[in-house]
């Protein structure tokens, strides 16, 4: 790309980002006079933009200095300011990103450098607001989801469980973060997870396994299980290359179990006790 088209590019997305309504009418205006534009993954990209301004990106620059990612719902709505409007424009632009992908795959890493990722942030950021307000709603548009959406509170650590569980050792959600930053698909929608293991598999990669759930946490009926609360649906394996599987590789699997570096499976009696009643 040359540097006078680039230069175009990054004043659209500026007036996308500062003047989302005149940004989208920009975009409109050119696909009437270029429809193939439609498809273009700038123009999709661009959208997007605009409708995370108009549902995120503006509420964050009227209050600067506020570090938002570890808000719940409620305090998103009530601190950040966030509406079910402008839920709705997040919404928008995340199925902007998705026919994006589907017709270019691959196509967020254009936006940005290696280094400052602007268009995955980007993204992360509209998915993260949406995700904890709507749970369900960003696998149900993208078709995947991140543990890192979800927020602390759907994600349940073996330290939430650690005061309860003496087998379980102490851990911090910082031994987490790359996992909970892995895209991954699952064959229905789910809501939290629980964190079940760390380890390192027969190819040498660390990897994470989860529960993952249905349903979000919320205050158990007496006698209620974790399992019966949340409704499990299954376990997924999330590695640090950046991919996942339902499974370890078949070859070696019992070695890489004895081998894990950092295994945190608690024993039957305590986790498990807990979990299923």
């Amino acid at each position: 790309m040359n540097e006078r088209k680039e230069e175009i590019l990054a004043k659209i997305l500026n007036l996308c980002e500062s003047d989302p309504d005149a940004g989208l009418e920009f975009i409109e205006q050119t696909i009437k006079k270029r429809p193939g534009a439609e498809s273009d993954p700038f123009g999709k990209f661009a959208k997007a933009i605009a409708y995370g301004s108009k549902g995120l990106f503006q509420l964050a620059r009227s209050k600067p200095g506020m570090d938002f990612t570890s808000f719940d719902e409620e305090e998103l709505r009530d601190d950040l300011g966030i509406t079910d409007a402008h839920l709705d424009y997040l919404e928008k632009g995340l199925q902007e990103i998705k026919e994006m992908e589907e017709i270019h795959p691959g196509a967020l890493k254009m936006f940005g450098t290696e280094e400052d990722r602007m268009g995955e942030l980007k993204v992360d950021a509209m998915a993260m607001v949406l995700e904890r307000c709507r749970p369900g709603r960003v696998q149900q548009i993208l078709g995947k989801t991140k543990l890192y959406y979800f927020g602390p509170r759907r994600v349940v650590y073996p330290s939430d469980l650690s005061s309860e569980i003496a087998e379980w050792p102490k851990v911090s959600p910082e031994d987490f973060k790359i996992f909970t930053n892995i895209f991954f698909s699952f064959h229905t929608i789910v809501r939290a997870a629980i964190i079940m293991e760390l380890g390192r598999d027969s190819k040498g990669r660390k990897y994470m396994m989860c529960i993952l759930c249905k349903r979000t946490p919320n205050n158990p009926a007496t006698g209620e299980t974790l399992s019966e609360m949340l409704e499990f649906k299954g376990g997924i394996y999330l590695f640090d290359d950046g991919t996942f599987g339902d499974s370890l590789p078949e070859e070696r699997r019992e070695e890489a179990k004895n081998e894990s570096d950092r295994q945190v499976q608690p024993k039957k009696k305590g986790l498990f006790g807990k979990l299923f009643g």
